[in-house]
């Protein structure tokens, strides 16, 4: 034992081979995984990455959901729109030369990830060294170690969008580490790419702003840099802060908390009264706020279960008066007291408690609402303070106990690599992913709605109709969930409609889309869909229920919402014709064969229109046009017949 503490404490070569080496054991089988729920938003769907070079340039210059919306204005659903084009410009490189083959995007997040952790270590090696002399490299080992194999951030790591989280900590901590050598070897080129390397992190995702803070901060309370000194490197940091914000803004605009969303799964803090949605009161924000904020505390803790969906309602409205939400305001004012309470004589403490609730802050939604209660994403930069100080109090153990310590660090290293391991084969694709977190998030509007999307989606083409109703009410019951916690939700009455097409149950799914057109009614999808229900019940109705004239009704009605539907065209030509009103009747398919005069089947309805008038040569002058165009046009009608 004693021999594998000393492995612990002193060997940095054993060290960074570990770090790199857990990298992979931990998340080395998320490379036989697919893409997965946010990967289309920047990858799959997204028309810009799959440009590879040449969509560089419109990444670089537009919000970065813009890609994948393709309509302006749509981009900006999430308050104050977003801009982090790096990760995008990476997967637009990466796609250039492979494509969109997922082994070589969650090959690229290992390897970042080990990357993070390789400079993370030497950023705490540098800063613990005058504290610890003899340790700081066994502290920096552990500290980055815990930060590697925590499953908490498998939702960073699995998910190939995530790269914008590893990206922004990794550039953070090279920026970190940048300035610690200026500050070493006073060489003004270090000082250079630490500053290039804070703005890239930005560029990255925003929350690296942290770091504008945390880096003159480690400097002051690790290696005593003085006030004046620290003051120097923050305003040096915010050189490329600026440039950052600048062309943000230059992109989104100037307010980045402008216009908070009406809509609840943009803005969770709203709740339902008397039909309508109205904002949640202080008392009830700011209480929902500190239960997400103890439910972190607890995911660092033991981080079980884990879903990637934390949207309403999975976490429930709380007030202040709450005592989970009291006893986590006292809590975080605990932290934020120790802080100042150790700052001189424990700043490893200081530190640990900064890192973690400065990047946390920012996500938090008590500066402006992103756009979700919580998620596990976002605890991957604040882990960076619990690891430290994590890692800080498992050396000293070792050190006292050094057997319990050994014991303490196999059955973290056991239990976290399961957890890892096997909540990586969650995220092999959608549909394993969220048939998993329903389970886990029953009461999220937004993943009940997944589900009836995902099932209606593969199960569509379904042949087997005993499979088909089976998977088809499952969607129904998850999105009629869905709908009864979020009542206003479009999405979710779209799919719902879709549903009941598939159950051929056609007046219902008008019904859901009647609710959806009111709110909606530029929506060309719902409208085209709309066409459809209409035009499959005029034909149920007028060939299964014998009642053609209720059928014209609902064929005029698909015209009316797609006029250039031949078949629905055709039908209601059908249809008159059943009922006698042969004049209606010969000017429909007259003028389909206007627009198609290739059109066997429009040719075959003019056949059996003359034949029912009686008028046998006009009838079989169609006949034989209608078999020149298509000789198995009586088969085909048999057939349709049957």
């Amino acid at each position: 034992m004693q021999n594998l503490f000393s492995l612990i404490l002193q060997n940095t070569k054993a060290h960074r081979i570990i770090l790199v080496l857990f990298s992979f054991v931990f998340y080395g089988n998320t490379l036989v995984n697919d893409f997965a729920v946010d990967d289309s938003i920047v990858i799959v769907r997204n028309e810009y990455t799959k440009k590879g070079f040449s969509g560089i340039g419109d990444i670089l210059t537009k919000d970065t959901f813009r890609g994948f919306f393709k309509v302006e204005g749509k981009d900006k659903l999430v308050s104050g729109g977003r801009y982090r084009p790096l990760s995008l410009v990476t997967f637009a490189i990466v796609f250039e030369f492979f494509g969109s083959n997922p082994f070589i995007y969650h090959l690229l997040n290992i390897i970042f990830l080990a990357f993070a952790g390789l400079v993370l270590y030497e950023v705490l090696k540098r800063l613990l060294v005058t504290l610890f002399k003899n340790d700081h490299a066994g502290i920096a080992f552990l500290s980055s170690f815990i930060f590697i194999i925590h499953p908490v951030h498998t939702e960073c790591v699995a998910n190939i969008k995530g790269l914008d989280e590893i990206l922004a900590l990794l550039l953070s901590l090279t920026s970190f580490l940048f300035i610690l050598k200026w500050k070493e070897k006073n060489n003004l080129l270090f000082l250079i790419v630490g500053l290039i390397s804070l703005m890239l992190a930005l560029f990255s995702k925003e929350n690296s702003i942290s770091y504008l803070v945390l880096i003159p901060l480690g400097m002051l309370l690790f290696l005593k840099a003085g006030i004046s000194e620290s003051f120097k490197i923050f305003l040096y940091l915010l050189i490329p802060t600026f440039i950052f914000l600048y062309c943000r803004a230059q992109i989104l605009g100037w307010n980045p908390i402008a216009g908070q969303s009406i809509e609840l799964m943009n803005n969770p803090f709203l709740k339902f009264m008397n039909g309508r949605y109205i904002p949640f009161t202080g008392l009830e924000k700011f209480g929902t706020i500190l239960f997400t904020l103890i439910k972190y505390i607890g995911l660092l803790l033991f981080p079980h279960p884990l879903t990637y969906d934390y949207y309403p309602r999975h976490i429930e409205l709380h007030t202040l008066a709450s005592p989970i939400s009291m006893f986590s305001l006292f809590l975080h004012l605990g932290l934020i007291n120790l802080f100042f309470k150790k700052f001189k004589n424990s700043p490893l403490i200081s530190f640990s408690i900064a890192a973690y609730i400065i990047p946390l802050f920012i996500v938090s939604n008590l500066l402006f609402s992103v756009g979700t209660f919580m998620g596990e994403r976002f605890l991957f930069m604040p882990s960076i303070g619990f690891s430290i100080l994590a890692g800080y109090f498992l050396l000293r153990l070792m050190e006292k106990k050094t057997t319990l310590g050994i014991v303490i660090l196999f059955i973290l290293i056991i239990g976290f690599g399961f957890k890892t391991i096997t909540r990586n084969r969650d995220w092999k694709n959608d549909l394993t992913l969220i048939l998993q977190d329903v389970k886990t998030s029953p009461n999220s509007a937004k993943i009940n709605t997944a589900v009836g999307g995902i099932l209606l989606e593969k199960y569509s083409k379904e042949s087997n109709q005993t499979i088909l109703k089976e998977k088809v009410e499952i969607a129904k019951k998850h999105l009629n969930k869905s709908i009864e916690i979020h009542p206003y939700y479009f999405e979710a009455y779209q799919l719902l409609g879709n549903a009941y097409f598939l159950s051929k149950d056609y007046k219902t799914a008008i019904e859901k889309y009647n609710f959806l057109m009111k709110f909606q009614p530029d929506n060309k999808d719902a409208t085209i869909n709309q066409a459809l229900f209409y035009k499959e019940l005029g034909r149920v109705t007028g060939m299964n229920e014998n009642n053609p004239a209720q059928a014209v009704q609902y064929l005029k009605t698909s015209l009316q919402l797609n006029p250039n539907d031949e078949e629905a065209t055709s039908l209601l030509g059908v249809a008159h014709g059943v009922q006698g009103q042969f004049s209606d009747a010969l000017e429909i398919f007259n003028g389909l064969l206007a627009k198609n005069p290739k059109s066997s089947d429009a040719y075959f309805n003019l056949y059996l229109t003359y034949l029912n008038m009686g008028n046998k040569s006009k009838a079989e002058e169609c006949l034989s046009k209608a078999k020149e165009l298509d000789p198995k046009i009586m088969d085909k009608f048999m057939k349709g017949n049957q």
